[in-house]
């Protein structure tokens, strides 16, 4: 066989490309292996610091969202905040906007700066500056009614037990050591909080706490079935659907049960049942509350079932509220009152105007005490004098009559409701409103309005008064 030059050449270029594809196959190889044992060592890893974390029974677990950041709330500025409605036991009903809050009351109580997870309990977490600084918080996000402080701490706090007991659930392993716990710091949580953590979780006195605890939760054999809604949510709605207050025998039926209306468990339908009997025989009272009493027990102190975060027993039974809720009704009068003396300024201010540009030279005269008083509108200068039949006028409208009236009293130091006339006022008696829902510049006791007023002595300024000659029909 003869060997030619090119032939040579050409086996040498094959068996130089095999071995280049053998040394990459080689080489692929290698990398492959490499990739494959340092992806089995981090799994092996992360199992280890994060047991209930990644594969489960050979399926992946699906990937969840994560926490609410609530980030256009903490964007928006204090003139954008939403008003939040609260009920008459201090909960929240305002159905449009009582998600995003509860959301945002969240956010604070997963924050460590505000809500620190190293403090054992609640109770403890320092009224100044850091409760402070949350409602001041929410304050600015949110408008909030006088009085309902105590509901949204109340709030924090529990999502803030929730939080830890969901991150000791998680990530905390009693089995394994100090260390190895130490390891295993949650996402979102300060390292030096969740060291406190371990170390109390490990101590004697978090062993017993513990135990106690669950001892506690083994003796609550009903678990509701409502889920994330609360009970004064569920409350609202059965209200609405029903017409009237749910009793609480209604509730723990609709609470309690499944979908299908069938009860969660024999024991729940053991105790329905047995309420069901009650109210069948007659043993109960009209109410409904009765049957409850009588199969789940008593419910004169402390929180009362069913009806929500923040509401006693006393609030619901006793014939004397609880002192958080009379402290929540004193504010939420204080409140009102304020609004009114708000609005009372700006009538007061509406009227000043409209007699500066009805009869400008004559508001100087008007706003400073006389020696005679005189009305100050431009349809008559007759002088007001105790014992006349007036025209009332209205403080939005001077030119609308509200109601007719007789003058009592035109001396500044005349009390009316506790309050002294001053200049420029006088005492009128209603005798007929014209106009039943004009609001009273200055409301007294249950008397908001010209209707409520009839027969009654009320202060009126001189400025919006006419002399009745009996011509006025209403």
């Amino acid at each position: 066989m003869v060997r030619t030059r090119g032939g040579k050449s050409s086996r040498q270029s094959t068996r130089k490309s095999i071995a280049c594809d053998s040394a990459q196959a080689s080489h692929e190889r290698a990398h492959n292996d490499t990739h494959v044992l340092t992806q089995q060592s981090a799994n092996v890893t992360q199992s280890s610091i994060e047991p209930n974390i990644g594969i489960s029974g050979g399926r992946k677990k699906r990937k969840a969202r994560g926490p609410t950041l609530m980030p256009k709330v903490w964007g928006q500025t204090e003139e954008n905040r939403k008003r939040i409605s609260f009920k008459k036991f201090g909960q929240p009903n305002d159905k449009e906007h009582m998600s995003t809050f509860a959301h945002f009351l969240g956010t604070l109580a997963r924050n460590g700066k505000y809500a620190p997870l190293n403090v054992l309990r609640w109770d403890k977490v320092p009224e100044k500056p850091n409760k402070e600084q949350m409602l001041q918080i929410v304050k600015d996000k949110f408008e909030i009614p006088l009085g309902c402080e105590d509901y949204i701490l109340q709030s924090i706090g529990k999502k803030w037990r929730n939080l830890k007991s969901t991150i000791k659930a998680k990530y905390f392993d009693s089995k394994l050591s100090l260390d190895e716990n130490l390891r295993n710091v949650p996402n979102r949580v300060n390292e030096s909080h969740w060291n406190d953590l371990v170390k109390h979780w490990l101590s004697k006195e978090g062993i017993e706490a513990s135990e106690k605890n669950k001892e506690s939760r083994s003796h609550q054999p009903y678990t509701h079935r409502t889920g994330q809604r609360g009970f004064s949510i569920i409350r609202e709605l059965e209200h609405e659907k029903l017409g009237h207050e749910p009793t609480l025998s209604h509730m723990f039926m609709t609470c309690y049960s499944k979908k299908d209306g069938t009860p969660a468990n024999a024991l729940v339908g053991e105790k329905i049942e047995q309420m069901k009997m009650l109210h069948a025989s007659g043993a109960s009272s009209d109410n409904g509350n009765d049957a409850y009493y009588k199969v789940i027990g008593n419910g004169k102190y402390g929180p009362v079932n069913l009806y929500g975060l923040g509401v006693k027993a006393a609030d619901v039974n006793g014939t004397v509220p609880s002192r958080k809720a009379s402290h929540h009704a004193a504010l939420q009068l204080q409140a009102r009152n304020e609004e009114l003396q708000k609005e009372l300024n700006e009538l007061r201010s509406i009227v000043r105007e409209n007699r500066m540009q009805g009869n400008p030279s004559d508001s100087s005269n008007a706003l400073t005490p006389n020696n005679h008083v005189q009305a100050s509108t431009s349809v008559t200068q007759s002088p007001i004098e105790a014992g006349m039949d007036v025209v009332l006028l209205s403080i939005t409208n001077p030119s609308e009559k509200v109601a007719l009236g007789k003058v009592c009293s035109v001396d500044p130091s005349t009390e009316v409701g506790d309050e002294e006339l001053g200049p420029n006022w006088c005492e009128v008696t209603i005798q007929v409103p014209i106009v039943w829902e004009e609001r009273l510049i200055r409301s007294y006791g249950s008397f908001k309005i010209m209707g409520d007023a009839t027969g009654a002595a009320i202060a009126w300024p001189l400025s919006l008064l006419l002399v009745d000659h009996g011509e006025d029909q209403f």
